[in-house]
């Protein structure tokens, strides 16, 4: 029982540690577009960028999935914290229950939708293809199969025909030694009859 204890802490102390060392992954990931948009001077929020960096690696698999997983798992959990700050703050502007407010808000639910939808047909694009790729490899593996079939079924039919035959070589060199044979007797004979 102490031994489980012990184990389970350990367990439950190693994910700890691997979160918060995913999350700083994270950060480096979020400071690294802060420094190129205070170099660059870029127009764009610094997450953004840095969110794009994070993307183009896990892309070109420099980043694994499972190096961020958990920590980007845990700030999700918690990510509606973060908007209650913007929320409260609505107190302090009552112009945006005005109709410009109810305007920004439709504008704002609009675009949410529309980033949803553009979002889900990208992925619906990028699964069709991944499932061509995945039928498209099928069908060569099941191609090679067959001919590899075919390819053994031919070398067996082959070595069948072969051990039911007498093997060519050792014809060729029977008719050979008959021959040598037939000249010995000939010169044999024609040293008789010169005798």
């Amino acid at each position: 029982m102490a031994i489980q204890a012990i184990a389970l802490n350990y367990c439950l102390l190693m994910r700890i540690i691997r979160t918060i060392a995913q999350i700083l992954i994270l950060y480096v990931f979020y400071y690294s577009g802060v420094f190129i948009v205070e170099m660059t001077g870029l127009p764009l929020p610094a997450s953004i960028i840095g969110l794009v960096l994070l993307a183009f690696c896990l892309q070109m698999k420099w980043v694994k999935v499972e190096y961020i997983r958990e920590g980007a798992g845990f700030l999700i959990a918690f990510m509606t914290l973060f908007f209650i700050p913007p929320i409260v703050g609505i107190i302090d502007y009552p112009q945006l229950l005005s109709v410009e407010g109810f305007l920004l808000l439709g504008t704002v639910f609009v675009s949410t939708l529309f980033a949803i939808l553009i979002s889900g047909k990208f992925s619906e694009i990028i699964e069709k293809k991944e499932l061509e790729l995945i039928e498209k490899k099928e069908f060569e593996n099941a191609i090679r199969r067959e001919q590899e079939l075919v390819q053994n079924e031919f070398q067996e039919e082959a070595r069948s025909e072969v051990g039911n035959q007498p093997d060519s070589v050792s014809m060729d060199k029977n008719s050979q030694q008959q021959n040598e044979r037939s000249k010995e007797d000939g010169a044999l004979e024609s040293n008789h009859l010169h005798r």
